[in-house]
């Protein structure tokens, strides 16, 4: 009585996902997969209390991992807060995942799509625990959320940093500079006779990938041989609910061929698999492992799933994370107290009315409190307080006498008034209201979409607020680079790119003679440009683009001028160097001088690997990595296109042949024999066994900026 993409769905959750007849199978034919989303590593790292609850709930996610010998991590994306983490947040993430997830525990399944094809927009065309130069664990599988996207000119992200350190296999990035299309190709997996395919789409804005399914632009390949036999899991990561019109995913879209969908982005917790009658398949929506929000949806507790599949079958238990903060959320109404809004210590009542509110939810989290020492101590506590027919109370004065009870003492209340009966014909959004109680009053305004900020704002102003140069939807997008990008010259560059249209539009295309004529046609400019939205969008791509592009030249300007300085003063450091060993002597040489004395010289041998050459000196990467690229040559001819017909769908699906992966022997570094005999094998050089020229003057880490030096 476990899940099954072909089961019976009449039984209930809970006898479906408590069944013990799972377990009998042999553990050899059992994939067990640890299941996270939205970790948001960063989140308010910088506040002194809370600073660390994302960093401990993920670390108490990797123990989890550990401890149940799972064999493999499947994030859902927005392992980042921050689509630009700070030095300490990326540091952390990366400690955390080599203390968890390398070590001597062998891996027990094998990848058979082509690695080059899920990974190889990493620069490296292999899984990490496929890496002899590796010794990987527990593999961790994730995509990007709409926290941590790819931006900028090479279109990177901070994941790709963990990707290319060997920590994560980063999947599901497409490329969204064109409207052309997304082919969605999935990682195939196998552990004896139980067979995988993950297919993972990172984070697109979601009108966008909305036109895109409309326009059948997705497509999902399946596997060539035996595509019936694979369980097919979905990691996506986009609006689940409703925001707008377009500004979500419907389940519909997903094709009915999938077995499973991991839904991230959503940080409710909703972790027990769904059924979707019409599509055919099960949807589990983890949640985050962090309360970034004191609104509602993040009062469920916290939980992380294991994930259990057997062939066709699957069990989701959900496992829960004792480390997260509490939280405790209620309402208040003045009105129903016996408070007297004409009393004279008014003011001071409701304080004290508020108080004993607050006192009684810290005592109600001191009884429902883990027994684990890493779970924080203070809670987090949020009163929505109803204070129509009264005046609100001093919240600094309140905060201040719950510092020391409380995480959030600056927005622990949140005051309100019921809109009159006439407001509420004429005045209340119902969406907008909607909005910002799921937000929790605008703690954390993320979820609030800056397009429908803008809207709203230039739908209500009058005549002489509304913009006629600027269109609303470049303002909105510009504004939500500056905001999530954090592209500082976003806003500017598009007024500058709009006004130099109009202009141009103006002494090319038309004829005014005083500037009511102007502005009439400046207006008609406008609706020719809202008439056309395909390009407009493409207009808007570029503009930001060349945004990116200029602060990365300005970074790059910099950087260049910093190493300029350091280069002087390397230089003139290594001058003084040469002035004051002219003459000396010592135990050694670097062969920098004709007169000193020691026991030994510099000489042009060089160590194990290629000859070192002024090409390879200069290079960033070091010598071992260029010659591995250099000596492995992948060959893509193996893998063939095959076009097979959907059973459920008549439409033609292109498939990929499965290629069996070649595991790579372990190393032991602990044996120094063993390494020098792979080493010399395979005919990498060490730099730091290699041997300089006598005549060469980079004898020490400032050789490149050396001979910049004397080249100018």
């Amino acid at each position: 009585k476990h899940f099954s993409s072909n089961m019976d769905v009449s039984l209930s959750d809970d006898e479906l996902n408590n069944s013990s007849m799972f377990d009998e199978y042999d553990s050899d034919d059992v994939f067990r997969i640890t299941v996270t989303t939205d970790n948001h590593l960063g989140f308010m790292e910088k506040d002194p209390e809370r600073g660390m609850d994302s960093f401990i709930s993920f670390e108490e996610a990797l123990e989890i991992a550990k401890e149940e010998q799972v064999d493999f991590i499947l994030l859902g994306g927005d392992l980042f807060h921050e689509n630009k983490p700070s030095r300490d947040c990326l540091t952390k993430c990366q400690k955390l995942l080599r203390e968890h997830c390398f070590g001597d525990k062998p891996i027990e399944f094998e990848i058979l799509s082509d690695e080059n094809t899920n990974f190889g927009h990493t620069g490296f065309p292999r899984a990490n625990f496929n890496d002899p130069n590796l010794n990987v664990s527990i593999p961790v599988f994730t995509i990007h959320g709409n926290h941590d996207d790819p931006t900028g000119q090479q279109n990177l992200c901070a994941i790709d940093t963990l990707a290319a350190a060997g920590l994560v296999n980063y999947f599901g990035k497409s490329n969204t500079s064109c409207d052309q299309g997304v082919n969605i190709a999935p990682v195939l997996l196998q552990k004896g006779c139980t067979k995988i395919a993950i297919y993972g789409l990172g984070s697109i804005k979601d009108e966008r990938l909305y036109n895109m399914f409309e326009k059948g632009l997705v497509e999902f390949i399946r596997p060539a041989e035996d595509s019936d036999d694979w369980f097919n899991i979905f990691v996506i990561h986009q609006n689940r609910s409703a925001h707008g019109k377009k500004n979500y995913i419907p389940e519909t879209f997903l094709p009915d061929f999938l077995d499973l969908v991991i839904w991230g982005h959503e940080h409710e917790c909703r972790i027990r698999p769904e059924y979707n009658d019409l599509q055919k398949f099960f949807v589990s929506q983890p949640g985050s492992s962090v309360i970034t929000s004191l609104s509602e949806s993040e009062l469920e507790p916290k939980n992380i799933g294991l994930l259990k599949i057997y062939k066709k079958n699957f069990k989701l238990e959900p496992v829960p994370l004792r480390s997260v903060r509490q939280f405790m959320m209620t309402n208040v109404i003045l009105t129903d107290s016996d408070l007297n809004p004409t009393d004279k210590n008014i003011e001071l009542k409701i304080e004290q009315y508020l108080t004993k509110k607050v006192l009684s939810l810290l005592d109600e989290c001191k009884k429902s409190r883990y027994c684990y020492e890493k779970q924080p101590i203070k809670p987090l506590i949020r009163l929505k307080c109803d204070y129509t027919d009264f005046e609100p109370i001093n919240e600094i004065r309140f905060a201040q006498k719950m510092i020391d009870k409380v995480a959030n003492p600056r927005n622990i209340l949140q005051f309100y008034k019921k809109p009159s009966e006439q407001k509420v014909e004429a005045e209340l959004d119902v969406e907008a209201a909607k909005c910002l109680r799921m937000n929790g009053g605008g703690e954390q305004l993320e979820y609030v979409k800056v397009q429908d900020l803008v809207k709203k704002y230039f739908k209500k102003a009058d005549d002489k607020n509304k913009m006629v140069a600027i269109t609303e939807k470049g303002l909105s997008d510009a504004i939500q680079e500056f905001i999530e990008k954090d592209e500082k010259d976003a806003i500017a560059e598009l007024i500058n790119y709009q006004i130099n249209k109009i202009q141009t539009y103006l002494k090319n295309e038309v004829r005014w003679q005083n500037e009511f004529q102007l502005e009439e046609e400046i207006r008609n400019f406008q609706k020719i440009r809202l008439a056309n939205v395909e390009d407009e969008d493409k207009e808007l791509r570029e503009v930001f683009e060349k945004t990116r592009k200029n602060t990365q030249s300005n970074t790059q300007m910099n950087d260049s001028d910093e190493e300029a300085s350091f280069s002087r003063r390397a230089f003139d450091s290594d001058q003084e160097n040469k002035e004051k060993s002219s003459t000396g002597r010592g135990r050694g040489s670097r062969g920098g001088s004709t007169r000193s004395r020691g026991r030994a010289t510099r000489t042009n041998r060089v160590g194990r690997g290629a000859k070192a050459s002024n090409q390879e000196e200069i290079s960033f990467m070091p010598s071992s990595s260029r010659s591995m690229i250099k000596n492995e040559k992948i060959d893509m001819g193996s893998d063939e296109e095959i076009i097979t017909l959907d059973q459920k769908a008549s439409r033609p699906i292109r498939s990929i042949a499965t290629t069996s992966s070649v595991r790579r022997a372990r190393i032991n570094y602990d044996d120094d024999d063993d390494e020098d005999e792979y080493m010399s094998s395979t005919k990498k050089t060490k730099i730091n066994d290699s041997k300089l020229d006598d005549n060469d003057d980079t004898q020490n880490t400032f050789s490149i900026f050396k001979k910049a030096a004397r080249k100018k």
